[in-house]
């Protein structure tokens, strides 16, 4: 498995923008009010994940006072942090999208106000999910090591 790269981020972050925005165009008056709580569950895996990537950095770089950690457990640490990256970008761009929707009405219509606010918590929520995915799944790869890309290439 190779590390996320920012093209790697890009996809989902333009593909599911793209399709919010053309739904939302298309049906949002049908929508009701997003509710304030809906950016939280993101916020809170994204707290964990940077719990547990300070947690794995220290067993995979076997600071003193770490707990060791099993191999299969840093494994799948690195692997939902690649998982929470991706899908983080994708809410992030969900989140573009329906700022890119409702942020013109937002003084003309309540419900756009309230929508936009929501947008923009749900957008931070997002970002600090890929910036939490990508610390812990960098947080699992050992600093003594190469990158697999890197074999042929000199030190």
């Amino acid at each position: 498995m190779r590390r996320t790269g920012p093209l790697d981020l890009a996809v989902p972050f333009v593909v599911i923008g793209i399709t919010v925005y053309v739904l939302l165009r298309v049906s949002y008056s049908a929508l009701p009010p997003l509710q304030t709580f809906v950016p939280v569950p993101l916020a809170a895996l994204a707290v964990a994940e940077l719990v547990a990537a300070r947690r794995v950095r220290a067993a995979v770089r076997h600071d003193p006072d770490a707990r060791p950690m099993a191999a299969i457990v840093i494994a799948r640490c690195v692997a939902l942090g690649k998982a929470s990256s991706l899908v983080g970008a994708g809410v992030v761009g969900a989140a573009v999208a329906l700022l890119i929707r409702v942020a013109p009405e937002a003084d003309m219509v309540r419900s756009a106000g309230s929508d936009t606010r929501v947008a923009v918590f749900l957008l931070v929520a997002a970002l600090l999910l890929v910036a939490a995915g990508l610390l812990l799944e960098r947080a699992g790869i050992d600093p003594g090591s190469r990158e697999p890309d890197d074999r042929g290439k000199p030190a």
